[in-house]
């Protein structure tokens, strides 16, 4: 995420005219702060504010699936397992050295991943390059 100032020259596909848009604008407000806020300024100096959640909303709305399914962020948690057994020598209430074999399996920690939707896809492939 841009954290400073910074503005951004949007050329008209008609090529008739340009406008700009900026983000955090105002070190100092903390509304426009961490690009809450997006300033477009349109030829003749008029300039409207719209909020990043609206324009991210708006641009997620358009995008065809698969561009949307570029756009979100997966989350993916990986458990592991340990399976082993143990052995035991009872001293008492059981026969005097019977050996006692105990499977047990234990849990991982286990850890999490964020990862884009597009990554995703290429870590599903093996080497061979076709999908699991």
């Amino acid at each position: 995420m841009i954290t400073d100032y910074n503005k951004a020259r949007f050329v008209d596909e008609n090529k008739t005219g340009e406008f700009f848009a900026e983000v955090n604008w105002n070190k100092y407000d903390e509304k426009v702060k961490d690009c809450k806020l997006v300033r477009f300024t349109f030829p003749g100096g008029k300039a409207i504010v719209v909020q990043k959640d609206a324009l991210i909303s708006f641009i997620f709305a358009i995008g065809s699936e698969e561009e949307q399914r570029k756009l979100i962020k997966e989350f993916t948690t990986r458990s592991r397992w340990y399976e082993t057994t143990v052995s035991v020598t009872a001293k008492q209430d059981i026969k005097k050295g019977e050996e006692l074999t105990f499977p047990i399996k234990l849990t991982l920690p286990t850890f999490s991943e964020e990862i884009v939707a597009e990554a995703k896809r290429d870590l599903t492939k093996n080497s061979s390059g076709v999908d699991n």
